[in-house]
């Protein structure tokens, strides 16, 4: 064979052979198709749950942490300044959490719409809005088996005679007899869903808001089907509006955040903000760094006392000409600094490479599994580490207020160093445990359900060869 030609045909294979790997599976059609990058978001998704396993080590056991001062009048420690007291104030993750959810439940049916393969996109929603509820609730309702079986053999009990106050909220306490144990599962099975309460894991409350946002990305993916591009960057900014009047209780950045989510995936396949991007470096840069400092900033709004520092005392006074009355100012500023930062990581190639990292990707992977465990096991096994596995001797009694009972008290300094790095890898072991066995059983499941229930290509009623008008009544 001819030297020549022998390089043309390993010329041709170094170019096609790529082209069918899976990293690289795109639309060919799309200029800079996000699927080829879209590991960067299970990069932020393992960021925000590991935030969400610190909020609630601070919540547990520094809570001043959430306030800009320990008082008034103290000088503040390094970890309430502003930018660094984020990891530990809490709120942060789960709002990524919600736009996450609108972005990668956007991201599938978007790219076949504009592919023009409206049918296909129609399907994936329908799937995707089947799949989502057993998706979520039979991984929390394992999880909730968990931790009713823990509570029978009293293993909240050290939890619940600790001198940490949020252990002992949020830990359970058993009924005195088996039955109403039973009863109580029922019920809390019910209310997870149905009013987001959840007294063996009071962190599940967040499990419903998600589960009604993703509905609400479907509905708005199908409503907006046939919308032009422009016009559906309009429908967006006026939901966004909308629901920056809720005021309810939990959920009221959910459903910005999740819309916010669909409007970045739409733009992530617009090839004139692709081509502009890649064109201008430097204003790209210009925009991107400023904006995650801003955000930070922004974001670091105290969980409480705002009022007993000045740059968090001008946020409160600004909150009542940028948010409705009797909201979470807290969440609503969080809200708006994570779609900053969140942004910011949108214009910047090399932040959407660091989050694509192995060791990120790893921790997104585990990211549901750590968020179902890691309370029960902070509320059972690390409170074993740092009170004792029996819980005695305790003389609290059953008498007298919080601040009368005498609760176990914390080991020593040193024992609380060494306990909870050593905790922190027996949840992300547990977790990849749940991620290896748990989650497969669970799609296994949701996939067998799908196939009983949905309706086979064979038996469905033939489609029109031309589609018929949207404006037909």
């Amino acid at each position: 064979m001819p030297i020549f030609q022998s390089t043309h045909i390993y010329s041709r294979l170094r170019e096609s052979i790529p082209a069918v790997m899976p990293w690289n599976q795109g639309d060919p059609a799309m200029k800079g198709d996000p699927r080829k990058s879209v590991k960067w978001i299970d990069g932020l998704r393992g960021i925000a749950s590991f935030l969400v396993v610190l909020t609630h080590l601070a919540r547990a056991w520094d809570y001043d942490l959430f306030s800009p001062r320990d008082n008034e009048n103290a000088t503040p420690q390094i970890l309430q300044w502003p930018i660094l007291r984020i990891p530990w104030q809490g709120r942060i993750g789960v709002t990524i959490f919600a736009f996450l959810t609108g972005y990668v439940c956007a991201l599938k049916p978007l790219k076949l719409s504009r592919n023009g393969d409206k049918l296909g996109s129609f399907t994936t929603v329908a799937q995707s809005a089947f799949r989502r509820p057993p998706r979520l609730i039979l991984p929390a309702t394992i999880a909730l088996i968990i931790s009713w079986t823990l509570a029978q053999f009293g293993a909240f009990v050290v939890a619940n005679r600790s001198d940490c106050w949020w252990c002992r909220y949020a830990a359970p306490e058993v009924e005195d007899s088996i039955w109403k144990e039973i009863v109580r599962l029922g019920g809390n099975f019910l209310t997870t869903w149905t009013t987001g309460y959840m007294a063996y894991d009071d962190h599940q409350w967040t499990l419903l808001p998600l589960l009604l946002a993703s509905m609400l990305v479907y509905l708005v993916l199908v409503a907006t089907m046939y919308v032009r591009f422009r016009y559906r960057m309009l429908v967006y900014v006026g939901l966004i509006l909308y629901f920056h009047q809720d005021a309810a209780k939990n959920t009221e950045t959910f459903q910005m955040q999740a819309i916010y989510g669909m409007l970045l995936s739409d733009l992530s396949y617009n090839a004139t903000l692709k081509t502009w991007t890649t064109n201008h470096p430097y204003l790209r840069r210009a925009i991107s760094a400023p904006l995650a400092i801003l955000g930070l900033f922004i974001a670091s709004y105290p969980g409480d006392h705002p009022e007993w520092a000045s740059w968090s005392r001008r946020m409160l006074d600004a909150a009542q000409y940028l948010f409705p009355p009797d909201v979470n100012i807290g969440k609503r500023y969080t809200a708006v600094g994570v779609d900053m930062i969140i942004l910011s990581i949108f214009f910047s190639p090399a932040t959407k490479d660091f989050l694509s990292n192995r060791l990120l990707l790893w921790l997104g992977k585990q990211s549901f599994a750590v968020y179902l465990i890691h309370g029960t096991m902070l509320r059972v096994v690390l409170c074993w580490m740092l009170y004792g596995i029996s819980g005695q001797p305790w003389e609290g009694g059953e008498a007298g207020t919080d601040e009368e009972r005498e609760w176990l008290p914390l080991r020593p300094p040193w024992v609380v160093g060494l306990s909870i790095p050593v905790w922190i890898v027996l949840v992300y072991v547990c977790a990849a445990a749940w991620t290896t066995y748990v989650d497969p059983f669970c799609a296994a499941m949701t996939a067998k359900l799908e196939k009983a229930v949905f309706e086979d290509d064979k038996e469905a009623l033939p489609l029109p060869a031309v589609s018929i008008p949207m404006q037909t009544a």
